[in-house]
């Protein structure tokens, strides 16, 4: 793949310290909103079935503090689900407020929509044993997602959420020419329409993937 116009928004030239931390809190919310799912797993699997089977607390004693909770392990299993779902909501937003300065035409397009299930393995890791209860196993686990955040953050891929795919979101392999007429490049275009060869697109960027909603296609001249 040929390297395009610099289209990363996030400015690269520019790596002051200040700027670094934040791209990195903002890369590293939505790498933990990709996980919704997962963190909802684990609060299932945290249930404590007698509780559960023992009935719903009355409200005298939820007054009095003296409920008993149907998970195991609440403040670690509510905790890694709101988390999730603050970074959830960091994603949308940052989806709603990318700018789209570039306008480019596209030539061929893919849909691949393979490549938004990269965050599989920790879905599946999930179900072997893994409780919250474990505290080796729960380290372990977090030394893995890790290790994935920073290979997903330095190759520029973090916005590719499977959930994304869920709220209509879809990736494209485009071939793509911008006005100037200076060579054709390839990328990945994030997109709620259908990214379709011969129209133009305007897009903004997170990281390495271009980014086109619904207000973002145009007829060409």
């Amino acid at each position: 793949m040929s390297g395009g116009p610099p289209w990363d928004l996030a400015d690269t030239d520019r790596r002051e310290t200040k700027g670094m931390q934040l791209r990195i809190l903002v890369a590293a919310a939505i790498y933990l909103g990709s996980y919704l799912p997962l963190a909802v797993i684990l609060l299932a699997q945290d249930v404590d079935a007698g509780a559960v089977r023992r009935g719903i607390c009355p409200m005298a004693s939820m007054v009095a503090l003296e409920c008993a909770s149907p998970l195991r392990n609440p403040v670690w299993s509510l905790s890694a689900v709101a988390i999730c779902a603050i970074g959830m909501a960091v994603t949308f937003l940052a989806l709603r407020l990318v700018r789209k300065p570039h306008r480019v035409r596209v030539t061929e397009s893919k849909h691949i929509p393979a490549d938004l299930i990269n965050y599989v393995i920790p879905y599946v890791v999930s179900f072997i044993s893994l409780e919250y209860d474990q505290p080796l196993k729960l380290i372990g686990f977090a030394v893995f997602l890790i290790w994935i955040f920073w290979i997903t953050y330095r190759s520029g891929q973090i916005v590719l959420n499977p959930v994304l795919a869920a709220f209509g979101w879809k990736l494209f392999e485009v071939k793509y020419i911008y006005d100037a007429g200076r060579g054709t490049f390839v990328g990945r275009m994030l997109s709620r329409v259908d990214v379709e060869p011969d129209r133009e697109y305007h897009h903004g960027a997170l990281q390495d993937v271009m980014v086109v909603r619904e207000d973002g296609k145009s007829d060409t001249a």
